[in-house]
């Protein structure tokens, strides 16, 4: 029996297959925790030996336990903010796109803003991005935006365009591109990377109430799916700092956080950074809350065609992408950080930005040789085999997201060719180099259903099944490697693998309850497969119902 300093177990978990991911003691039967960690694994006769007379007794009845899935890199608020505006996710047209909206506005009288998103146009019967034209048969009165599924670009109608004073004449802003029509020059209502803020910025802030309503919702529904932690990129910039960490702060001080957070904070000036090395520096640890890594943006995204690429787009040879810091600019805030000894983990998902960031971070290792924050890619998808030998050398961790790969899966070919495509999403390559990975979703750009990542981890294929046999098979990961990924990996990115990612003796009792061992099911059970219930620290926190 593997057990901590001697102690009373406030619960004892019985009658279950506990797969503890810890090589030591893989499985166990029985499990007693301490207040909020883990005091004991072993048989059942072993842990009801140190049963207090005060002790929760809680039956599983032969159901899996297994570590509490974490999300190395999501959106918890703006996940919150699309369930609280117009889904967008299921338009398979503009026209029914044009109809949610209008749905939308129906059965929300009042809305200053029209905000929606997750449309990927990839999908619509005839493809093609929506323009103000097609919003404006929503609302012309009401300012309109709906930003794609991936987030680096959105459609606004005529209203919010004209609010934010973007003409024919509106220079593109520095790392951002305004759609115009070839025969005016007046805008299409498109934005891409930096000009979506020419508009977004105009749209009122939520208050401190606002953000915790959303923050409630969407913290319980990721509880409800098994995720125990996630790490949020929910800090973007000084000007909504104070207010969205206060709203953070206080559902923590208040108990109301079910799971734990660490904020990933988008600082992309050398004064947004300071101030939040201000912040870290006079901010305590929460009690489910602590502040993470600097959070940077390289490029764009492969659907958009703002990934920046070495060679240009297959399918649009015209283009190559845009990056959103020069290589000093990103030099700069990264050497900022790392002589602070604060971590950082950039977006870069074209080779063209991943080498911008090793250069990056290769040059900051060699400045400050205490820098030992375990530098971050978040993405990593169109890489090269020469620069995930690099990423091992250098000690970079690749936050990757598998549930990108269904969709991406039917027009990454096009973008890319079929030879680049061989080194995309490279997950086993990665392991096969000794890269450390994480496993996240993106969400809201994809669904953050720890479940459904290993799904696509495991099969390389959609939720139909295609292709037969896997994209790109040679990449696929086995069951216990994506299981990982959700846990042990995403706890080691963030520092966290002595509290985190295995269920041993001294760690947080943080761990989810299943019918079945995602491991051994056959991998399309997954799609349908339930979390019975979260606990973290001991305390079971999901709510009965659980979303897609």
């Amino acid at each position: 029996m593997a057990r901590t300093q001697t102690a009373h177990p406030t619960a004892i978990f019985l009658n279950a297959r506990i797969v503890t991911l810890d090589p030591q003691s893989p499985t166990a039967e029985a499990m007693a925790v301490c207040g909020e960690r883990i005091l004991a694994l072993g048989s059942r006769e072993e842990i009801l030996s140190l049963a207090a007379p005060h002790a929760a007794i809680i039956d599983l009845e032969g159901q899996v336990v297994l570590p509490g899935f974490n999300d190395s890199h999501m959106h918890l608020l703006s996940w919150g903010f699309t369930m609280d505006g117009v889904e967008l996710q299921e338009a398979r047209s503009i026209q029914e796109l044009i109809q949610l909206g209008l749905k939308y506005v129906q059965n929300n009288p009042g809305r200053k803003w029209i905000l929606g998103r997750g449309f990927n146009d990839e999908s619509f019967s005839t493809p093609g991005l929506p323009t103000r034209n097609d919003l404006d048969q929503i609302s012309t009165g009401q300012p309109l935006v709906f930003t794609r599924v991936c987030g680096h670009i959105c459609t606004a109608n005529s209203r919010a365009l004209e609010l934010a004073g973007i003409g024919a004449a509106t220079p593109d802003p520095p790392g951002g591109r305004i759609d115009r029509d070839p025969a005016t020059g007046e805008p299409t209502g498109v934005l891409r990377e930096n000009a979506i803020e020419l508009v977004t910025k105009l749209i009122p802030s939520p208050t401190v109430a606002d953000l915790k309503r959303i923050l409630r919702g969407a913290s319980s529904a990721a509880a409800a799916l098994g995720l125990t932690t996630v790490q949020s990129n929910d800090l973007h910039g000084a000007h909504s700092l104070t207010k969205r960490l206060q709203a953070y702060q206080e559902l923590d001080a208040a108990g109301e956080l079910p799971i734990r957070i660490i904020l990933q904070a988008t600082m992309p000036t050398l004064e947004d950074l300071q101030a939040y090395l201000d912040v870290l520096s006079r901010t305590p640890q929460g009690s489910k809350l602590s502040l993470g890594p600097l959070k940077l943006y390289a490029d764009g995204s492969l659907g958009g065609r703002t990934a920046a690429l070495t060679c240009p787009y297959s399918d649009a040879p015209e283009t190559d992408g845009m990056l959103i810091h020069n290589q000093e600019e990103l030099n700069e805030l990264v050497l900022a950080a790392a002589q602070h000894n604060l971590q950082v983990a950039v977006h870069a998902i074209g080779d063209r930005a991943v080498d911008l960031v090793l250069n990056s971070y290769a040059c900051a290792l060699e400045r400050f040789h205490n820098w030992n924050k375990r530098p971050r890619i978040i993405h990593a998808q169109i890489t090269r085999y020469d620069q995930l030998i690099r990423m091992a050398q250098l000690g970079v961790v690749a936050d990757i997201q598998p549930i990108f790969v269904p969709t991406d899966l039917h027009f990454a070919e096009r973008r890319i060719g079929a030879r680049r495509a061989e080194y995309a999403y490279a997950w086993k390559t990665m392991n096969r180099l000794g890269i450390s990975t994480a496993g996240g979703s993106d969400s809201p750009v994809e669904p953050c259903n720890p479940l459904w990542g290993m799904h696509a981890a495991i099969t390389r294929q959609d939720q139909t099944g295609y292709p037969q046999g896997g994209w790109h098979p040679q990449e696929c990961l086995s069951g216990p490697e994506a299981l990982t990924l959700f846990t042990a990996g995403s706890a080691y990115a963030a520092h966290e693998e002595n509290l985190k990612g295995t269920l041993s003796p001294g760690k947080l009792a943080d761990f989810v309850v299943l019918p079945e061992d995602p491991t051994q099911v056959e991998a399309e059970a997954l799609l349908n497969l339930k979390v019975t219930a979260s606990y973290v620290g001991g305390s079971k926190v999901s709510p009965e119902s659980i979303p897609n």
